[in-house]
């Protein structure tokens, strides 16, 4: 797909915006407890009801995925999917390891998406066959084949159960360093080359996936689900990550087991 520069711009300004809103409040958190027990802050709500707001305006027939609101037409040809604040436990302890991410999806496969870090100004945006670029400049993975020589960004201990720890085990003793709980902006380091493979558990929904599969894909690395799925609008549990498609398949294998 050629993504038409307007598109990229539409997605860009959602991304300023959220970045305005993020950077101006974030002293004043006031925070609730969902439902599922996941804290949610007045800022998630704030920035999605925004960005909510532009695609309503400027995209009126494009569908819409939010974390906070929910469902718009998911049975459009384009679909926007928004996780308005990725990494909330982080950001409502006043961690900076947290960001905003922005999708659009085509017919269900994701083609587009913004990792943005609003308080260090580092947006990382990717299209699928076209590329990724980290604040405007052209990035890609390490494009490294050897597990040996890799750095693995593991998501929180505690999301990973049990049918999942063997395998997260196996990777740990087959690179040679691993980072923890680094959440989405994993895969911003992973397309700029600086960690090899980033894992997640079994606990992500479609607004926490769809806007990293354009940007490891632009930056030439793979992404899928743990057993080789492609990641759609409607993907959901455990996802890895890799700088090449050769080590997508040795990392698989070590999730995986015999």
């Amino acid at each position: 797909m050629s993504t038409p520069s307007s598109v990229r711009d539409l997605a860009e300004h959602l991304a300023d915006t959220a970045r305005t809103i993020v950077c101006d409040g974030r002293d004043r958190l006031a925070m609730d407890i969902k439902s599922d027990g996941s804290p949610v802050t007045a800022i998630d709500r704030a920035v999605e009801k925004a960005l909510r707001e532009i695609l309503a305006r400027e995209a009126p027939d494009h569908g819409v995925l939010g974390e906070e609101f929910g469902p718009e037409g998911l049975d459009r040809e384009y679909v926007w999917v928004l996780d308005p604040i990725d990494g909330t436990k982080h950001f409502a302890a006043g961690l900076p390891t947290f960001g905003v991410l922005i999708a659009l999806c085509r017919n269900e496969r994701p083609v587009l998406g913004i990792i943005e870090q609003p308080l260090t100004g580092e947006r990382t945006l990717g299209i699928v066959g076209e590329g990724c670029w980290l604040n405007g400049r052209a990035v890609t993975t390490s494009g490294k084949t050897d597990v040996a020589l890799t750095v693995a960004a593991i998501a929180d201990p505690d999301a990973f159960d049990a049918a999942h720890d063997p395998g997260i085990q196996r990777l740990r003793e087959a690179t040679r360093w691993n980072v923890w709980d680094t959440g989405c902006l994993g895969y911003a380091s992973l397309a700029r080359g600086a960690v090899d493979i980033v894992v997640n558990g079994p606990n992500l929904d479609p607004f926490d996936i769809c806007a990293l599969v354009p940007v490891v894909e632009g930056a030439g690395g793979a992404i899928t689900a743990w057993n080789g799925d492609a990641l759609t609008l409607h993907s959901s549990g455990a996802i890895v990550a890799s700088a090449s498609a050769s080590l997508h398949g040795t990392v698989r294998k070590l999730l995986t087991g015999p």
